[in-house]
């Protein structure tokens, strides 16, 4: 059996269909956000809705950079550098390039940081059970490459299909 409303969309079709005013105006509360930077402009447009997002009593947004054990281990086989200097280096960008970020956000939002070492989509998925965040805010693409993401997948996909927690995925705009 089907409700009022699903018996009117399946007979007239979605836009044809008249709601209640309660029904349209409802809306989410996130209070809490976290966002996945890699700093890629799909991380940097994730942050800007994040914070239009952001709603609620002392609302606070979390940017979470992961520092990719594969990405590590690449560079520490390439003699790049030793494993702790290689960690040690892309701990301090990224620290530096999410401080940047924090200073440019609206004083509205409360703005954390937290950098980590993993898996990304793990520790994306990690880090949200952790803090409990209301939702996930992520881009469709990083900064991956196009061959690794038609073989793998993306790291958005991974924490879509990981997550307990509503996650919003943006897609790609030109």
């Amino acid at each position: 059996m089907l409700g009022k409303w699903a018996q009117e969309v399946m007979v007239k079709g979605f836009r044809s269909c008249t709601f209640p005013e309660a029904t349209m105006t409802a809306r989410f509360e996130f209070n809490s956000l976290l966002v996945p930077i890699d700093f890629s402009p799909a991380s940097q447009a994730a942050l800007e809705r994040a914070l239009l997002l952001a709603s609620g009593e002392g609302p606070v947004v979390i940017l979470q950079h992961v520092v990719d054990t594969a990405l590590v281990e690449f560079a520490v086989q390439h003699g790049w550098g030793a494993r702790e200097d290689v960690v040690g280096e892309m701990r301090r960008r990224a620290e530096e390039e999410l401080a940047e970020l924090q200073k440019s956000a609206s004083e509205a939002v409360e703005i954390d940081v937290i950098v980590s070492e993993g898996v990304p989509f793990l520790e994306i998925l990690q880090k949200a059970d952790d803090f409990a965040v209301d939702a996930i805010v992520i881009g469709k693409i990083g900064a991956r490459g196009a061959l690794e993401k038609l073989l793998f997948g993306t790291t958005a996909e991974k924490v879509l299909r990981g997550s307990r927690r509503p996650v919003v995925v943006l897609p790609i705009t030109p």
